[in-house]
């Protein structure tokens, strides 16, 4: 019994540090892209932890779990979290997140209550940096075209990694960076030291490589803090032991730095003498307009909702409508330029304040304000040892919360594993047992807990699993759709439906091969599904588009008002404000219809289609003649455009991809069925014009 305690404890470690290094470097083939296999593999990874740390419960009279305070509030948020299905669109989506965060504070506390001493910590952080060093040795690769990144991509654009995105490696490696430095704190011998600040090294060049500039900017501001830290919080003795490694080091650091900013001919350059105008272009340059109207539009969610908000994981449910209805205020007027559908609202803080509301933001700055607090207390009483490695801790999540304000770490898998680590090391029981209580479970009640903990992990797994199989289905779905196979692609999609928890753009695909297929009833109830579950340009306008030609043009007003309003992309607003003229020539108002048609196609609109509308319109009124001259236009216009496709696939001189060759094939198909339906137009005109 008592050498059997240290191995259980060894292996709960263990296991915590090979989840460590497994997630950030895990892709999953088949599934749609790297964050969403890696959400999968945490469900999965942590029901798996759960259910190990809960084992003591049956072999020691009593288990004794180690409570940081930040859970008390994280509590609170995750109320909040479901208190944000009152007003939500999505019940299901509100819970599909909720277990997320849940689970990663679980996951904290896990971490806090397991991680006793030094040992322990150097082991989840060697696991946590190797992974790291692999990402951003991959990164490098793909930097410099030895392994391949996304099609006709090149440099920092070619950088996917294992995380799907070179902002994503970025800010991993960021985060990671400066508690990676306590290894070295740790290190006994000079070879160690040497192997630990070479990899730091390669990670910082790596970070800088990806040329993202809100890396840039945040690596040497929490320099800074680390600096302030270290004259409020003295740590003498590990400092001045490892002074000339550390001033080596940073001066290795300072080149590394300064020479990839170089390299990558970084957007941070020196101001010209008007400092605005050098402020408003690096904001501009790097997409600053379109963050602030994600910001913004975030704001009118809040205002919509302000006490308890849309609801967890609906801030792209309700972009499209929130978007509409800033672009109506002066403040949106202000705003130009295209923005498409977002998915984030690249700052964590005002998301979180658009999907949680007040009581939201208050447990928010209440779970901030405990984390700093408790960091706080344990610094001032910590001995200087443990005193520099809590500092760098502290750094690694100044970092991603300073990140937080220009992106959304709090949603990659990757970044949020890191700070609920670094929290966990921070809050454990290896930098002592202050701003902690202890909970002790005796006999059943402490396994009825872990059998609580058991129900729990094989739930949320089989439920994981599941929807990674409806996932799977979909893309299987998406690809037969693209080779025109829409009866399979039907099925593919209704055995996604059936297994997945909170569908969303599911319906989407699975309307578009209803709507092959002619099942247009099945079709329009696919996408009203979808208009509670996943809103995006090309849902609402499919939406209109089916209304419209089947006759349900008083219905098909709403979703096209909506759209226009969003100001969509210019391809986009063209096919709205048809369907919007059919819609109003349908309702009673053809003259009106005919207008704007016409003032359409004066725009150099390429729509082939809009021709069979307007010689339609024509039709109804009598006015043959210009039926037939629209028919006959269209015909040149299919024609010229039949033209064009086929010397797109007999020119080429690269092989196009199979997805290409699909759309090229079903622009084809298209094209040959309106030049069809003109011809059957153009024959049953009469020979003459009627009167």
């Amino acid at each position: 019994m008592n050498e059997s305690r240290p191995i259980l404890e060894k292996l709960q470690v263990a296991a915590i540090a090979i989840a460590v290094f497994v997630l950030p470097l895990l892709v999953w083939p088949g599934l749609t892209d790297y964050n969403y296999s890696k959400t999968i593999a945490s469900l999965l990874l942590i029901s798996f932890l759960l259910i190990l740390w809960g084992i003591p419960a049956w072999r020691r009279p009593l288990w004794t779990i180690h409570v940081p305070w930040l859970l008390i509030p994280i509590a609170g948020l995750a109320i909040s979290a479901t208190l944000s299905a009152i007003q939500a669109n999505n019940v299901l989506v509100v819970l599909q997140s909720s277990t997320l965060l849940i689970y990663y504070a679980l996951f904290l506390w896990m971490i806090s209550s397991v991680i006793r001493s030094q040992r322990d910590v150097r082991w989840i952080l060697i696991a946590l940096l190797a992974s790291g060093t692999l990402a951003a040795l991959y990164g490098v690769l793909q930097y410099f075209a030895i392994l391949p990144g996304p099609p006709g991509s090149v440099h920092a654009g070619a950088v996917l990694s294992t995380m799907g995105n070179r902002n994503h490696l970025g800010g991993f490696l960021l985060y990671l960076f400066y508690p990676g430095m306590i290894l070295f704190f740790q290190a006994k011998s000079p070879l160690l030291k040497s192997l630990t600040l070479g990899t730091l090294a390669f990670t910082l060049a790596s970070m800088m490589l990806v040329n993202q500039l809100s890396v840039q900017l945040i690596f040497p501001l929490i320099a800074i803090a680390l600096l302030v830290g270290l004259l409020i919080f003295r740590a003498r003795r590990p400092l001045h032991a490892n002074r000339w490694w550390l001033t080596a080091f940073a001066g290795i650091a300072l080149v590394v730095f300064l020479c990839m900013l170089n390299f990558t001919q970084s957007s941070i350059q020196l101001p010209p003498d008007d400092n605005d105008s050098w402020l408003m272009s690096t904001w501009i340059d790097n997409s600053g307009n379109t963050r602030a109207q994600d910001w913004l539009i975030a704001a009118e969610m809040f205002e919509d909702h302000p006490i308890t908000g849309v609801g967890l994981g609906h801030y792209k449910l309700n972009f499209i409508a929130s978007k509409a209805d800033f672009r109506a205020t002066p403040r949106g007027e202000a705003f130009a330029d295209y923005i498409p559908r977002a998915a984030q609202a690249h700052n964590e803080y005002i998301q979180l304040g658009a999907e949680l509301g007040i009581v939201g933001l208050v447990m928010l700055f209440g779970s901030l304000a405990t984390l700093a607090v408790s960091l706080w207390i344990r610094l001032k009483h910590s001995d200087e040892n443990h005193r520099i490695a809590l500092l760098l801790l502290t750094m690694g999540i100044l970092a991603f919360l300073a990140h937080s304000l220009v992106s959304f770490p709090g949603h990659v898998v990757g970044s949020s594993l890191e700070l609920v680590v670094f929290c966990g090391l921070a809050l454990s029981l290896a930098y002592g047992a202050s701003t902690s209580f202890t909970w002790k479970l005796s006999g059943w009640l402490g396994r009825g807990v872990h059998i609580g903990l058991i129900i729990i992990g094989l739930t949320v797994s089989a439920f994981a699993l599941a929807d990674a199989r409806a996932n799977w289905f979909m893309e299987q779905g998406i690809d037969q759709v693209q080779a025109g196979l829409f009866a399979t692609a039907e099925e593919s999609f209704q055995r996604s439906l059936s297994l997945d928890f909170a569908p969303r753009q599911t319906y989407y695909y699975l309307a578009i091969a209803q709507i092959q297929l002619g099942k247009l009833d099945e079709a329009q109830i696919s996408l009203q599904r979808c208009m509670t579950r996943f809103v995006d340009e090309a849902s609402l306008l499919n939406y209109a588009n089916l209304l419209v030609n089947t006759g349900q043009s008083e219905q098909a007003f709403g979703p096209l008002e909506l759209l226009l309003a969003s100001e969509p992309r210019v391809e986009i607003q063209r096919r709205a404000a048809y369907l919007r003229a059919l819609a109003i020539s349908e309702t009673g108002d053809p003259e009106a219809a005919i207008v704007l048609i016409e003032d359409l196609l004066l725009q150099s609109w390429a729509s082939e289609t809009a021709y069979i509308g307007l010689g339609s319109i024509y039709e109804s009124l009598h006015r043959m003649d210009e039926a037939r001259a629209t028919y006959e236009t269209g015909l040149q216009q299919i024609d010229g455009a039949l033209d064009e496709t086929r010397a797109a696939i007999e020119t080429t001189l690269e092989p196009i991809s199979t997805a290409k060759a699909n759309e090229l094939q079903i622009r084809i198909n298209k094209l040959i069925y309106e030049r069809a339906t003109l011809l059957e137009r153009l024959r049953a005109l009469p020979d003459e014009a009627s009167p």
